[in-house]
């Protein structure tokens, strides 16, 4: 990457820019990382406050980074005509600045300083994103972009930013202009899925289709159901609960009555389709005239879920069923999804765009809006103006919560909730734009981010809100992987996908969400290559989201041992947790060591006194206290090493402690009238480093080695939680040794934790803050959840300012070893425990050392200062620093080297 030069910054500094200076400092740390592209030394210290804001606070590309494309988009932070603004998350108590939505945007983008080059200018628009619909040559490109009231002419001009486009970029193939989606959507009814192309093929081609017909039967049956009434869901009782606990309780009991109402009007459009059959069309008539009578102000419609999925299925008929209105039915929809849409859009130009991730919107209401927009195209004047800002946004900032790695952020527990509509928009703005949005980098790594970090058979990383729902492969999961082999040719995808059918059949009835994404694509006689992972490395890194997922067998994981270590880019954003460098182990495709508590609400105080905490998960806290809870928290993935018998991660949570700074998050705690005190758990610790090493070796066994350094003397605990298996050990006073076992129905499994200190362990099987289903959450299959207690173990040292722990952790079918203490001195011990042979520098002034080796498989890792000797030689790292991994396979010595990597946002910034 390009550094930094004095007249660069002084070009952002100029007199316009309309960033303030806090968050200029803040940029300038920022962009200081790229310094680190060429690197001369092992280990890169980040120093930014945070690397994903929750609302865009710094302009890109800037400052000469080098884009990975030929046709960046171009983003900005929001203002409110005065100053840069930082909009609230919809459904927020906090009101927004009115004037927001009263900004115009334009830009100027050229190959010269001076803009007379190669010039661009684009016309005036209501939102914060750019995406260049061109590619450009390759060289220095600069921009910069002016904001105006509405009604004003007087445009005020930020600085002039630089970006450089490599050549080798220069095949790549760019999405088209808005002005040709546009025009692709002109034409007769109907419009979405390109139906009015394609219809007589989609009806043609599903003829002999059995799941078609499965289907039509389905359907038939549908027809005899009675009209839905505006009534709850379910019904909760809400006596002795407080405003915002009956609030969230009333919703919940309308949670769901969207999709129940709008469904089947969306099901029988299908069905008319496939068959032509008028009986289908016309009760998805009488059906979806009974929901545009339905109160869009009313408990049973008006949130945004419910309202979104009425809006969903009022479009879905309206297109299908066009030619069966009449001119007062037809004004009767266009003004209830007219009002409905407004409600969706007008609430985002000019914020929207700017979020790291606004959920709802991203994992439902847009899918809602697009659905219902492109029905209405040619008869709503603004949804031309909704469709552009959807495509623009999706064009520049999909998929929000990854970059290239095929990760999510906030794990597989809600990462499931945004399957539909990565399926559907992909489709959707596919079939718009002619663009394959299944062959972005990011997509075609999703099938081995899903294969990693939730294989079949077994247990999923057990990390982020709602994780424990999804203890093996759930029904969302099995239909969202199905449908991408419907677009992907990857053979590990189909054995995935092939598994998953073996193993839970009844999951495939046919009337699922995606039913509708497999006629479009159906195809018969389908032959699918197939590959086992056998082959694959053992160890994956997803360092743009922080995941490492480590494996003993990969095809096998149901049967094995499975090791995870997180630390996020993202912090503990959305319905991500504050678990940096915190582990998961799996074993036989059970959780052994993982996350606790439950999700029941976003926000109650169970959630953000215990569930959401670094208190909950496999992660160290310093004087007690948490990491803290927002995107100013992360913590990034430096290394990764996939060998034979040796797999390894670095997780580095330096940056993750401290008092909490997001106002979004101080404001969820004063809705519960609970302060982020110290007493409950926050505050600033003072912590300056913490590098956790992460070794699974060969035979059943995980060491752990943490650096950790702070301000002044703190007592460090690290963590072990079991949500499902039992903790047993007592504390041996002031022993440098302690230990403890877990009791499962598994095998052995054992643990050791080590430190050149005295350290006192507690075990107990209570959380921080009571667990209460007060909420009367439900599991996948609809049962309200029991929320039980689990057994944790923490062990303390004394105050230390710096400090090392060193972990070994046995998961046996057998007896554990016995760990045999070989020596200890100066602080560095020398253990062995079966054919493993540890060396681990445990005093905290002495420079880090860890090296780990096996004569027997011929396997060695080392990290710091302690001489490689292999085979009879000796090697020497070409970087100080780094981790080294030295493996002999066949008659070949094979070396692997690993120093810090960033993550692609401190590389790029895609915020």
């Amino acid at each position: 990457m390009e550094t930094n030069s004095i007249q660069d910054y002084n070009l952002i500094k100029r007199k316009n820019i309309m960033i303030n200076k806090k968050i200029f400092i803040l940029f300038l740390s920022i962009i200081t990382l790229h310094t680190f592209g060429q690197q001369t030394s092992a280990t890169i210290k980040l120093t930014a406050e945070k690397l994903h804001s929750r609302v865009r606070e710094w302009p890109y590309p800037v400052n000469g980074i080098t884009v990975p494309t030929n046709a960046p988009a171009l983003l900005w932070p929001a203002t409110n005509g005065k100053e840069m603004v930082k909009p609230m998350e919809s459904g927020s108590e906090v009101p927004e600045d009115p004037n927001i939505g009263n900004v115009r945007y334009k830009i100027m983008l050229a190959s010269d300083i001076n803009f007379t080059k190669d010039l661009l200018t684009s016309s005036e628009q209501r939102w914060a994103v750019y995406p260049l619909h061109q590619a450009l040559k390759s060289g220095k490109w600069y921009w910069k972009y002016a904001y105006a009231l509405k009604g004003s002419n007087q445009w005020t001009w930020s600085s002039v930013y630089d970006f450089v486009v490599d050549a080798k970029y220069a095949d790549q193939k760019v999405s088209p202009p808005i002005t040709e989606v546009l025009k692709r959507n002109e034409g007769s009814h109907p419009l979405l899925w390109d139906m009015n192309r394609i219809g007589e093929d989609f009806y043609r081609n599903n003829l002999e289709n059995p799941e078609a017909k499965k289907f039509i039967a389905f359907a038939e049956k549908l027809m005899l159901a009675p009209l839905p009434t505006e009534q709850p869901q379910r019904v909760i009782d809400t006596t002795g609960k407080n405003k915002l606990e009956k609030k969230i309780i009333i919703e919940r009991m309308y949670h769901g009555f969207g999709d129940a109402v709008g469904n089947p009007v969306r099901n029988l459009c299908i069905a008319y389709q496939l068959t032509k059959d008028k009986r289908f069309i016309l009760d998805a008539k009488r059906r979806a005239l009974n929901i545009a009578n339905m109160n869009p102000n009313g408990l049973a419609t008006g949130d945004d879920f419910t309202s979104g999925a009425v809006l969903e299925a009022l479009g879905w008929f309206y297109d299908a069923g066009y030619e069966f209105l009449t001119p007062e039915e037809k004004e009767t929809f266009k003004n209830i999804i007219t009002i409905r849409g407004r409600r969706v859009y007008d609430h985002l130009p000019n914020r929207f765009e700017l979020h790291v991730s606004d959920n709802h919107v991203w994992q439902i209401t847009l899918r809602n809006l697009a659905i219902a927009t492109v029905a209405v195209i040619n008869d709503v004047p603004e949804a031309k103006e909704w469709l552009t800002y959807m495509y623009e946004v999706w064009s520049a900032r999909f998929p929000v919560l990854g970059t290239t790695d095929g990760g999510w952020h906030e794990g597989n527990g809600y990462f499931r909730v945004n399957f539909k509509s990565i399926v559907y928009l992909s489709q959707m703005f596919g079939d718009f734009s002619g663009v394959d949005y299944f062959k972005l980098p990011w997509m075609e790594n999703l099938p081995y981010y899903m294969l990693y970090t939730h294989p079949n058979g077994a247990a999923s990383t057990a990390i982020g809100d709602m994780w424990e729902n999804i203890p093996y492969i759930v029904k969302g999961e099995a239909w969202f992987a199905e449908a991408l082999t419907y677009k992907m040719n990857n053979s590990y995808l189909n054995w995935y996908v092939e598994g998953i059918k073996r193993d839970y059949p009844s999951y495939y009835h046919g009337t699922d969400d995606f039913l509708f994404f497999r006629l479009l694509n159906y195809k018969p006689n389908r032959k699918l290559p197939s590959t086992s992972p056998e082959n694959l490395p053992k160890t994956r890194k997803f360092g743009d989201v922080g995941v490492v997922a480590m494996h003993e067998d990969l095809a096998n994981a149901n049967k094995t041992l499975s090791s995870y270590l997180f630390s996020s880019p993202f912090g503990s954003s959305g319905h991500g947790h504050a678990s940096q460098n915190a582990f998961t182990i799996n074993y036989k495709g059970k959780v052994i060591f993982g996350g606790t508590g439950y999700y029941s609400n976003f926000s109650d105080k169970h959630n953000l006194l215990y569930y959401r905490t670094s208190k909950a998960y496999n992660t160290i806290l310093a004087d007690s206290l948490n990491q803290k809870i927002g995107e100013e928290g992360y913590g990034w993935i430096p290394r990764a090493i996939s060998g034979k018998h040796i797999q390894y991660a670095l997780g580095d949570a330096s940056n993750a402690y401290g008092e909490i700074k997001s106002d979004f998050w101080l404001d969820r705690f004063k809705q519960i009238n609970v302060v982020p005190s110290k007493e409950n758990g926050y505050g600033d610790s003072g912590v300056t480093l913490y590098r956790r090493h992460m070794l699974q070796l060969e035979g059943g066994y995980i060491v752990l080695y943490d650096e950790l350094e702070a301000k002044t003397p703190v007592k460090w605990t690290t963590q072990f939680h079991c949500p499902y298996y039992t903790i047993e050990g007592e504390d041996s006073a002031n022993a440098k040794q302690q230990n403890f076992i877990v009791k499962t129905d598994l095998g052995n499994v054992t643990a050791s934790v080590f430190a050149n200190s005295p350290l006192k362990m507690t075990v107990h099987n209570k959380f921080f803050e009571a667990a209460v289903n007060w909420n009367k959450v439900t599991n996948d299959e609809g049962q309200i959840k029991e929320f039980k207690d689990q057994w944790h173990a923490g062990i303390t040292s004394e105050p230390k300012q710096k400090f090392r722990y060193l972990t070994i952790i046995q998961i046996k079918d057998g007896k554990t070893e016995v760990i045999k203490t070989v020596s200890d001195k100066n602080g560095l011990s020398q253990l062995k425990v079966g054919d493993w042979e540890i060396k681990a520098q445990l005093d905290g002034e002495k420079p880090v050392s860890l090296q780990v080796s096996n004569k027997i498989v011929q396997s060695l890792f080392s990290y710091g200062d302690l001489p490689i000797n292999f085979q009879g030689k000796t090697y020497v790292p070409k970087i100080k620093g780094s981790s080294v991994l030295v493996e002999l396979e066949g008659s070949k010595v094979n070396k692997q080297e690993a120093v810090d990597e960033l993550p692609d946002v401190a590389k790029y910034d895609k915020n």
